[in-house]
């Protein structure tokens, strides 16, 4: 099932689990990672007191012996074979799109006569969803898109700002230097060497595999370890943007008027820079990363769910599933090219707000860049925000702080 992130997916599946369990189903619900564990043992065990839940993966060793229903982190399932012959059950994978890795792939189990997958955006870089996803699940079904999760009200109303920035100088020289070489070194790569030109993931697959060649000295292996290289100081340099600092230290007023606050980063070291820049500025701000233990993120996401942490500045560990219902302000300091980390990211800041105030996000972006929407960057993306959200501005460099917050507290009027 395919729903835009708020919907209610995780209420579809306890639904489906407790249709299992009158059949005599054992079910097995799949996560990418620790928090969704957690987070959907305790959903489960909330909604369905009598039904023995148990959990696997994460310092989990629990087994159908016992439970009727496994929440597996998708890690560990790979690695065992979780349902008995005999045993009837039912699958279902959260998050299904990152099961299209072969790795992952080996937890879909084929002894699993019933399946469902949920996901807000059933896409994929690569071939993952054609070749391993539809041939397990089988067809979509459309869950609730944009447009009816506001009109039944199970999404918050939101506005929508770009804020256009330039690089200095030094950063201008170097992104180009980069964007060069990338550009030069992809055309060598998909011409001489034949990796694919698309779609994008297969062919960062392919360049993954030359970089690792045996002859260290050989062309192709050369030419694909100089793409990476300069593809990921393209991309750092955008996502550590000077001037994106600088804007979001322009943005601490709007973000200190807010209830919650979400920024979303590409790197550790960047939202570990946004977080500081809010605190200098009086806002009680923290990184949630993944270097961080997971007691450090549970405590930290629950400083942040009772609001003594006001913003949480994150690179992906944010990005799919955590449920974080009280953020209505979310800026996106590093755009990605993903149509669907973009809509995941919205997810976490327009679930609906008990007073229904509408939400604000706020997007960054270089502009003459990848990321500039002038550019084409999030086309698709940018159509279904025209058509639901209640307002899209773009701001240029010379967009003060003020203007910004005079901008959010009109929408809130």
């Amino acid at each position: 099932m395919e729903a835009v992130t708020g919907t209610g997916k995780t209420t579809v599946g306890v639904l489906a689990a407790a249709a299992a369990m009158d059949a005599d189903e054992k079910v097995l619900i799949l996560v990418p990672g620790r928090e969704l564990l957690d987070q959907w043992y305790d959903v489960l065990r909330r909604d369905l007191p009598a039904v023995p839940v148990g959990r696997f993966g994460g310092g989990h060793e629990d087994d159908f012996d016992v439970h009727e229903i496994l929440v597996s982190t998708v890690q560990s399932a790979s690695k065992y074979q979780m349902l008995r012959p005999r045993m009837a059950g039912l699958l279902i994978a959260d998050e299904v799109h990152r099961y299209g890795a072969r790795t992952f792939a080996r937890a879909l189990e084929p002894n699993f006569d019933a399946r469902l997958g949920l996901t807000a955006t059933y896409a994929r870089e690569d071939d993952g969803v054609a070749k391993l996803l539809e041939p397990y699940f089988g067809p979509v079904v459309a869950g609730c898109d944009y447009e009816r999760g506001l009109a039944d009200e199970i999404l918050a109303r939101f506005r929508v700002g770009f804020v256009g920035v330039n690089f200095t100088a030094e950063e201008c020289e170097r992104h180009d230097d980069y964007d060069e070489q990338a550009r030069t070194l992809r055309r060598r790569l998909i011409l001489e060497h034949g990796c694919p030109a698309e779609p994008f993931g297969e062919f960062m697959s392919a360049v993954g595999q030359l970089s690792e060649g045996g002859i260290v000295d050989s062309r192709p292996t050369k030419d694909a370890r100089r793409y990476l290289h300069a593809f990921s100081k393209r991309r750092q340099l955008l996502a550590d943007c000077r001037r994106k600092h600088e804007a979001l230290a322009g943005l601490a007023p709007l973000l200190a008027s807010a209830d919650r606050g979400l920024v979303f980063t590409e790197t550790r070291q960047s939202a570990d820079e946004a977080a500081y820049i809010l605190r200098e500025y009086g806002i009680s701000a923290l990184d949630f990363t993944s270097a961080l233990k997971p007691w450090e993120r549970k405590e930290r996401l629950e400083a942040f769910k009772r609001g003594s942490v006001r913003v949480l500045a994150a690179p992906r560990v944010l990005d799919e599933g955590i449920d974080v219902p009280q953020a209505d302000v979310g800026v996106i300091l590093a755009a990605s090219r993903s149509e669907r980390q973009m809509i995941q990211r919205m997810g976490r800041v327009i679930r609906p707000k008990a007073d229904h105030r509408p939400a604000t996000f706020v997007v960054m972006y270089v502009r003459g860049t990848a990321e500039d929407p002038a550019l084409g960057a999030h086309e698709d993306f940018l159509d279904q925000l025209t058509d639901v959200a209640e307002e899209t501005v773009f701001f240029g460099p010379e967009a003060t702080g003020a203007e910004m917050l005079a901008w959010h507290r009109e929408g809130r009027a």
